[in-house]
């Protein structure tokens, strides 16, 4: 009974896992446009990166300029962070655009990543928001964790079934 039990919860976990990782797969899904971009800084500080960026795109975009410019500057905002997410460059319908990664690296690997030019998904209806990520490792993830997740439930469920029928 005991073995069916924590086979039932870990079965339960690992779809609870796979069903967050489907959710990230299909939010990155929006993101059907794609172009290539520039890794042009780091920061420590991506959400905040972002913020800014969005908040002066559409500033711009209100003056019928754009023009996206910070000085991120390898962690300035951020001195207790060990992690930068690469910040990219990319040109939608002629506008530049640049966004920080959600993915975060070590500040070495990170400055690697400078000047190299990279596959950039964006989302056709709003091309500020876009993605170095085309979300095909989180639907492998979520699959994979869900058959798992389900395998155990079942293996669980019969544990207890057949400790059930045991006890009659």
């Amino acid at each position: 009974m005991i073995a069916g039990s924590i086979f039932l919860i870990m079965g339960l976990i690992l779809l609870l896992v796979g069903i967050i990782f489907v959710i990230c797969w299909r939010h990155l899904a929006r993101y059907a446009g794609k172009t290539t971009g520039v890794i042009i800084d780091i920061t420590s500080l991506a959400a905040q990166y972002n913020h800014r960026a969005e908040k002066e795109v559409t500033n711009s975009q209100e003056d019928r300029k754009l023009h996206i410019h910070m000085n991120t500057n390898t962690g300035i905002y951020n001195q207790h962070s060990n992690m930068y997410a690469p910040v990219f460059q990319y040109v939608v319908d002629g506008r530049t655009y640049s966004r920080a990664s959600g993915l975060s690296y070590n500040k070495g690997i990170a400055q690697k990543k400078l000047g190299k030019t990279v596959p950039v998904y964006y989302n056709v209806n709003n091309p500020q928001k876009a993605s170095l990520s085309s979300g095909k490792g989180y639907k492998m993830l979520g699959l994979g964790f869900s058959i798992g997740g389900i395998l155990f439930c079942v293996i669980g469920f019969a544990l207890i079934l057949t400790d059930h029928i045991y006890l009659i």
